[in-house]
């Protein structure tokens, strides 16, 4: 018996190691060329076989040394970038006119010119086509709700004054997000405490622990998801006119992971957020129908917006503005004017015309907030102005100053990380044998969609009379606009007879 019983423990021996092989160390691609995203290496095998594997009774204490002292094959680490940033640098992100607003919110507050409603309710509205149309934009204290309530006044004023411009980050990687979903309005998107911390750059923060980063995270997740929205939406050519009832703009399920530490205190260790996008999607991420108003960000905007938070909210208001105005080769100039309303509010600035210390105070936040822009790549060109506007010597303001610096003029610039996809989008379209759009072909494709000029520049970010120059052939569709150009108007060429 004593034999009998020593051969069975050998062969459960021999079995548990194989078993161990084949569950912990198996390679679903044999290859080894498809790595999960951000995925979480094996632990220490003596700890994956006390948790997972427990020995059974018959096996005796020197078998139980011999198995859990087993030398494992090592496993190679190996890395994948980060799918939200394929390059490392840049994104497709979802930029519609609905999405603009909702970081408006987030980082203009009460700078907006919020109302209170006959039906108790608090709301900023924001005008399409002259007035034929408007986006009501509330807040809740509830996102998790399926049906969320938007709150009156009294609540909503707390609500609004506890969002954080870091937020706008969380947006824009939300944006970001949902612009890789074929239908959106169908499927959610899933992205966890690792890829967070890497996109927003707090993986950097030396000073802050694990439990106190995810905390940081956790109360910003929430916020894109407090700003609701209704879209009443006006007939533009054959894209008839629609109403978005559905409040949600982001319906986000975070999910924590807490371990008890030896005091007994819970600690945040992990969170993963399932987000569901509204059904805005249907109408401003839809292919087939309606609009499709997608553009570019870039990391480093991203994580700028998510580092200066509350100490530079005027230059976060730029950003945000930047990131969802400024199109590839955008011909417009800003007023110095414009730019200091965007970021500290008209009020504000009507208010410094009569206090000279605000006027002081207000000058050099512009130019700190001008700096900080430009480390996030983006280039401000100073078109009309005085020299001292862009000096990086620090001299004293000449009288008359204030003047100045509102009647400036502004030309802004894509970063270059951007430009750079740009190119290489123009350099594969090239490489495909994509020959120069006709004029006739363009303005036919765009009457198809029963789009009328207007409406076709300002989805393409441009002027009418750039749309006319274009579809009588006085000028050729430039090589940074034409993948957007092929995308809105659903162009596809054939490279065996190279027509469009």
């Amino acid at each position: 018996m004593k034999q009998l019983a020593k051969t069975l423990s050998s062969k459960l021996l021999h079995l548990f190691q194989q078993i161990l092989k084949i569950t912990i160390f198996s390679n679903p691609n044999p290859n080894g060329t498809d790595v999960a995203e951000d995925e979480e290496f094996l632990e220490d095998p003596t700890a994956q076989l006390e948790k997972k594997i427990p020995l059974p009774d018959r096996v005796q204490k020197n078998e139980q040394e011999v198995l859990l002292n087993y030398q494992y094959p090592a496993k190679p680490r190996q890395f994948k970038k980060a799918s939200l940033f394929p390059d490392s640098k840049t994104s497709i992100a979802a930029l519609s006119l609905v999405l603009h607003g909702v970081a408006e919110v987030l980082s203009q507050k009460m700078n907006l010119s919020w109302k209170g409603q006959v039906n108790s309710t608090f709301s900023y509205e924001k005008e399409i086509e002259s007035g034929k149309g408007k986006i009501c934009y509330y807040v809740t204290d509830n996102p998790e709700t399926p049906q969320p309530e938007t709150l009156a006044e009294e609540a909503a004023l707390i609500v609004i004054d506890q969002f954080d411009p870091r937020a706008c980050a969380i947006h824009l990687i939300y944006c970001a997000l949902v612009a890789s979903l074929d239908k959106p309005w169908q499927g959610n998107f899933v992205i966890d405490d690792k890829q967070l911390l890497e996109y927003t750059g707090l993986i950097k923060r030396r000073d802050l622990c694990k439990h106190e980063k995810l905390s940081i995270l956790y109360h910003l997740l929430r916020q894109p998801a407090q700003v609701l929205a209704s879209i009443a939406w006006p007939k533009q050519g054959k894209v008839g006119a629609f109403t978005v009832a559905d409040l949600k703009i982001w319906d986000v399920n975070i999910i924590r992971d807490f371990e008890t530490d030896k005091a007994g205190n819970n600690k945040l260790m992990g969170l993963k957020v399932i987000g569901q996008p509204g059904v805005w999607t249907k109408y401003f991420l839809n292919k087939s129908k309606y609009h499709y108003q997608t553009g570019i960000i870039t990391k480093k905007t991203v994580q700028k917006l998510f580092s200066i938070g509350k100490q530079n909210a005027g230059a976060v208001r730029m950003l945000v503005w930047l990131t969802f105005q400024i199109q590839p080769e955008f011909q417009d100039c800003v007023m110095g004017k414009t730019l200091m309303e965007i970021a500290y509010g008209a009020d504000k600035v009507s208010t410094a015309e009569q206090d000279r210390q605000l006027r002081r105070q207000m000058a050099d936040d512009f130019e700190t907030d001008l700096k900080v822009v430009k480390e996030a790549g983006w280039q401000a060109e100073l078109e009309t102005g005085p020299a001292w506007l862009t000096s990086t010597k620090s001299t004293k303001r000449p009288i008359g100053y204030w003047s100045e610096i509102l009647n400036s003029r502004w030309r802004f610039h894509l970063p270059a990380e951007v430009q750079e996809r740009l190119t290489i989008n123009s350099n594969q379209l090239s490489a495909n044998n994509i020959q120069p759009l006709s004029g006739n072909a363009i303005r036919e494709a765009r009457k198809a969609k029963g789009w009328s000029r207007a409406f076709f520049a300002t989805t393409m970010g441009k002027s009418v009379s750039w749309v006319d120059a274009v579809e009588t052939g006085r000028r050729q569709v430039s090589q940074k606009d034409l993948p957007k150009l092929l995308n809105i108007l659903e162009l596809h060429f054939n490279c065996s007879d190279r027509q469009y």
